[in-house]
């Protein structure tokens, strides 16, 4: 964006505010929009220090602020408004944890959002001035580091940080500004809001676009799958339930389940150890049973030694289908329900959906949490769809999904033996393809050992299963 333009923006911005502020000073709130109210509310808090400063926002378009010795109120009231908005949204968790943390160090609710503020400032600029991806995951890190520190000090503390923004300039923002710039050049409109109207239809228009680099899907549909999955994805996919116990039978996750389910209906109630875990014996058996085929055997000596043992148990509470209490082992109703009637298509719904949305995948494994593999289940499922019909290696895959997601390297480092695509696409090759494809039934994997090597290479093949439940409505 050029000087012109960003100057222009500023302009127009700026009466913006005014306009706002002339209605929150009539006391005409209830016509404003959600967004310009609280922008509102946060101009009448702050009305004291920047009375002047609101009253004539539409003459002072062209004033730039000196950062050394001058407050930008402008930039100050919509900080602060934004940092509302991510406390009210919990979006991120983070700035949540953040706030709550400063208001039990008695700082006042003003105060904390001001420091959460004083934060994502660091973040803005960037974007703002250099057009840079906002760096999500660098500023939930810096939030939780924050939260424990004293609220004095976080100001200052935040200054001496290096360098935050390691990214580089953000070339599709780049390219759809300058498609806004010319489509707005045969425009002519009357006031602001015709204006911010038209840029609105714009960059919707741009979402809906689909993009090579998210496999065809557009922004739109990408953030559904990430913030909607199977609740606003319909148009996308659809999972078909009509599935016979029969078929269902064979599912390697829904083996274990029914074998666990049966044997502690036969042994309830069953004592649970002084650490709350199940009984060695009965632990013992499940892992002999169902060996980890992502592991070599390997005796236990209690359920803490089996991730995946300690997985199926959390999951089979998060679906209601067993219970603890006082230090016993029991099937609940919804369980003794089950081993009855047998495990039907609805009991595995209800068992994919805990696990995709609520179970935490990175409970199984040893890597960083890297939460955006779960996140991101739906759209690397049709990653499967597109490119596993037929055996693909795993690092195939797991390339696909950090060239479509390229920020997440930010959140692992290399070391001297692997690199952070090698580390993210083996967490990815673990979580996606063997803890939940592999062990739901939706993929066969081809196991190689490499010669003089402790290393195996996997190949990738989706199932008739796999074809059968997920129906995509997309077309290439």
């Amino acid at each position: 964006m050029s000087d012109s333009e960003f100057e222009t923006l500023q302009q127009l911005n700026r009466e913006h505010l005014h306009h706002i502020w002339q209605r929150a000073r009539n006391g005409e709130l209830n016509i404003l929009t959600e967004e310009e109210q609280r922008l509102a509310k946060v101009m009448l808090a702050h009305s004291d220090e920047y009375f002047n400063y609101f009253e004539f926002a539409d003459v002072l378009g062209d004033h730039k602020f000196d950062p050394d010795s001058e407050v930008n109120p402008f930039l100050h009231i919509t900080l602060h408004a934004i940092a509302e908005k991510q406390v009210e949204d919990r979006n991120p968790i983070e700035a949540l944890q953040f706030y709550n943390s400063m208001l039990k160090k008695k700082c006042s609710r003003h105060e904390a959002v001001h420091l959460l503020a004083g934060i994502l400032i660091h973040f803005l600029l960037p974007v703002l001035k250099e057009r840079r991806k906002f760096q999500l995951e660098a500023y939930r890190k810096i939030l939780r580091e924050y939260k424990s520190r004293k609220p004095d000090k976080i100001i200052d503390l935040m200054e001496e940080e290096p360098d935050l923004i390691n990214g580089e300039p953000d070339k599709k923002a780049d390219r759809m500004l300058d498609e806004m710039q010319s489509a707005l050049e045969d425009q002519d409109f009357g006031s602001v809001e015709e204006a911010q109207v038209f840029a609105d239809a714009f960059a919707d228009a741009k979402n809906r676009e689909p993009v090579p680099e998210f496999l065809g899907l557009s922004p739109e549909q990408m953030y559904r799958l990430l913030y909607r999955p199977l609740r606003d994805t319909s148009d996308i996919v659809i999972l078909n339930k009509n599935l016979s116990k029969e078929e269902l039978s064979h599912i390697p996750v829904v083996k274990e389940i029914v074998y666990f389910l049966r044997r502690l209906g036969e042994s309830q109630p069953l004592r649970a150890t002084v650490k709350g875990n199940l009984p060695r014996a009965f632990a013992q058996e499940l892992h002999e049973t169902f060996a980890d085929p992502r592991r070599s055997d390997y005796p236990i000596m209690s359920e803490e030694e089996d991730w995946k043992l300690i997985a199926l148990r959390h999951i089979l509470t998060m679906c209601g289908w067993i219970k603890k209490n006082k230090q016993r082992f029991d099937l609940t109703r919804a369980g003794k329900k089950l081993v009855d009637n047998g495990f039907g298509s609805e009991d595995f719904f209800h068992l994919l959906e805990t696990y995709m949305l609520e179970f935490n995948w990175a409970s199984r494994d040893s890597y960083p949490e890297l939460y955006l593999i779960q996140q991101s289940v739906l759209f690397s499922c049709y990653l499967l769809h597109l490119k596993a019909k037929a055996y693909i290696h795993a690092d195939e895959l797991g390339k696909y999904f950090t060239e479509t997601f390229p920020t997440v390297l930010n959140q692992v480092a290399g070391n001297s033996y692997t690199t952070p695509e090698q580390l993210v696409g083996s967490a990815f090759s673990n979580r996606f393809i063997e803890a939940f494809c592999e062990y739901f039934g939706f993929a066969t994997i081809r196991r190689e050992e490499k010669e003089k090597s402790w290393k195996v290479d996997r190949f990738v093949q989706t199932t008739p299963l796999f074809e059968e439940i997920f129906q995509w409505k997309l077309t290439q």
